[in-house]
């Protein structure tokens, strides 16, 4: 399984995001951005999970991690 990592724009979407992909059984973690690329506050989380399962996810639980 790939592991994807997925920006967020504030530390409470973050948590938001971890805590949906948790509930669905995958681990995810979520951890401070560095570097250039961070955007808003740098939160990120990765998952061993597919794009279009964590889109799917977001999109069920009306997130929106921008």
């Amino acid at each position: 399984m790939e592991m994807n990592i997925i920006n967020t724009g504030t530390i409470t979407n973050a948590i938001r995001g971890r805590d949906a992909l948790r509930n669905k059984g995958y681990r995810a973690y979520m951890f401070r951005s560095s570097g250039k690329d961070s955007q808003g506050c740098g939160y990120s989380i990765s998952c061993e999970c597919s794009e279009e399962r964590i889109k799917e996810i977001f999109e069920k639980e009306r997130y929106d991690l921008s």
